[in-house]
């Protein structure tokens, strides 16, 4: 079972987007067999939107309702769990280790966790990382200076814990894309001078794919992966959430801590 996870502490870097479509992809893409564990309390913007999609499977006429009926998935949905902390809202490392303990890795071929955006050493992002918890973990950025310093604090923390990782451009318009080619790699540059590798095919922009307002708010899904939309609506998602997968231990070779 891979443990990973798609992290930033800077919030609105679209890391719960990416981990739907990342989870969304490998069920329903790949056929996985998927668990993701949402740590981000008190909001918990992932098991809320499984909770929403499922009330809105009550209304045949909803989109997503109609993707389902029309393209029916042989996978079952994957499996979405809500941490709850303890006292006072905090995580214990006893409450995140008996969680991560308590997940069957025969079950399931991949864990997914989705955290809150602070990164502190008693949070499970941290408690994980130095204790053997978490095989691979992917850093979402932005062009925003804020978004790049806080990637290079988490990379730098991982990295020193020996988790394996890789950072890539999330948020960007294609216009900036095409027209900023020397920029992001002048972005890039302190990444690489560490010796982490950050994916040249990660420019993407993904703020349309996570309007809930949208008609087509059901591109975002916990229970399909409707390629076909995808593909027209965000070109590079596809290739990229390829090449992520291509980077992941595979899951019968990685064995629990």
């Amino acid at each position: 079972m891979v443990r990973l996870s798609i992290y930033n502490e800077k919030g609105g870097v679209g890391k719960t987007t990416l981990t739907v479509l990342v989870a969304s992809y490998l069920a329903y893409g790949r056929g996985l067999r998927v668990c993701v564990v949402d740590f981000d309390y008190p909001t918990y913007h992932l098991w809320q939107l499984r909770e929403s999609e499922l009330s809105i499977l009550a209304d045949p006429r909803s989109p997503l309702a109609a993707w389902l009926r029309e393209n029916p998935s042989e996978a079952e949905p994957y499996t979405v769990i809500r941490a709850h902390p303890g006292a006072g809202g905090v995580f214990s490392p006893r409450e995140v280790f008996a969680l991560e303990r308590g997940i069957d890795p025969i079950r399931y071929d991949v864990l997914l966790y989705d955290f809150p955006g602070r990164f502190t050493p008693d949070e499970p992002v941290s408690l994980l990382a130095a204790n053997g918890g978490l095989d691979f973990v992917g850093i979402p950025m932005d062009t925003d200076v804020q978004s790049r310093r806080s990637a290079l604090v988490v990379a730098d923390a991982l990295a020193g814990e020996g988790v394996p990782l890789v950072l890539f451009w999330n948020r960007v318009s294609r216009s900036e894309a095409l027209g900023s080619r020397e920029r992001f790699l002048r972005g890039a540059a302190p990444f690489r001078e560490r010796g982490l590798r950050v994916l040249d095919e990660g420019v993407r922009d993904l703020r349309k794919l996570s309007r809930e307002s949208s008609e087509m708010a059901f591109i975002r899904s916990t229970l399909c992966f409707p390629e076909r939309h995808l593909r027209r609506w965000s070109p590079a998602l596809i290739p990229f959430l390829e090449q992520l997968t291509d980077l992941l231990p595979n899951p019968q070779t990685t064995t629990r801590a």
